[in-house]
């Protein structure tokens, strides 16, 4: 179902490196096959197993992204300008 990310493939650590919008699709195509209502039981349960990994990978990415938004707000209440600026 999810024809850009071969899940079986990747690692979840893999899968969590990948660009957060690649795996929303991923996982709104997941979520869209298992709600067709298509798919046999054995093909359910692997589409619901992709479908956590997808959002687990999608949380993985938004608390690296909370880290990183709360470490510039840190360094610019400090006067600190962020590495690689100045």
């Amino acid at each position: 179902m999810t024809d850009d990310l071969d899940l079986a493939s990747l690692t979840d650590a893999d899968l969590a490196k990948r660009p957060f919008d690649e795996l929303v699709a991923a996982l709104q195509r997941t979520v869209q096959g298992l709600e067709a209502g298509n798919a046999g039981l054995e093909e359910s349960i692997e589409l619901y197993k992709q479908g956590l990994r997808l959002h687990a990978a999608c949380e993985t990415r938004l608390r690296e992204a909370e880290l990183t938004i709360t470490e510039l707000g840190r360094r610019g209440a400090a006067g600190v300008e962020p590495a690689g600026e100045g």
